[in-house]
């Protein structure tokens, strides 16, 4: 029993720092993308998988330590970047104001949840799905619309964090870890379709502008 614990804590541990490695690989390329072109949707980017690999590390030092007590710093992190994913791809000039708006509805309706263990979590995770379906279908509208084939692979990289953070948070209701290690996968599945994508097209613009 011990030895299946060791192993999954090994695994779980493994997932997260490679999570992490991707997450903050794309932000630095993407930052570099920002550098060349000036486009704040790449900056916007930039910020967004930092804070998605950060994290990743913050839940890899979670399981760790078995600590349990950085899960919401890790939702709080995924949700700061979900909602640069969403504004990065957004196509209405109004969404800047929503995000502040989300933050103090998830404040206002925090006392009414009754459901054990960190309400604020549940709350705080419901909302950066939202943001997160919200990117992945307005990135879609824009994408489909470009018809690059670039654009979609992102898009559908982004889709598959909006699956993995739905079956994150099913994991938190029902308390399974098998839905936990099951969404940090998808997330990382997702997070590489996207990383060789940026990659390609950073590498593309620097050779242009050499």
């Amino acid at each position: 029993m011990v030895e299946v614990t060791i192993t999954a804590t090994v695994a779980g541990v493994s997932i997260y720092l490679l999570g992490m490695l991707l997450g903050i690989t794309i932000g630095l390329l993407t930052y570099r993308g920002f550098n060349i072109t000036k486009s704040p949707t790449m900056l916007r980017l930039s910020i967004a998988f930092i804070s998605i690999g950060l994290g990743f590390m913050v839940s890899a030092i979670d399981i760790y330590y078995s600590a349990g007590s950085f899960s919401m710093v890790s939702t709080a992190l995924d949700a700061v970047g979900y909602a640069f994913i969403a504004l990065a791809y957004s196509v209405q000039k109004g969404f800047k104001y929503m995000v502040p708006l989300l933050i103090l509805l998830t404040f206002a309706i925090y006392p009414f949840f009754t459901i054990p263990g960190n309400s604020l979590e549940y709350v705080t995770k419901a909302i950066a799905f939202m943001l997160i379906v919200y990117g992945s279908t307005q990135g879609m509208v824009l994408s489909l619309a470009s018809k690059k084939a670039s654009s979609l692979i992102i898009v559908s990289g982004i889709s598959l964090l909006a699956i993995a953070e739905f079956i994150d948070w099913y994991s938190m209701i029902f308390h399974n870890s098998l839905y936990n290690y099951l969404a940090s996968i998808i997330k990382v599945s997702g997070i590489s379709a996207i990383l060789i994508t940026i990659y390609m097209l950073i590498k593309r613009m620097v050779r242009i502008n050499a």
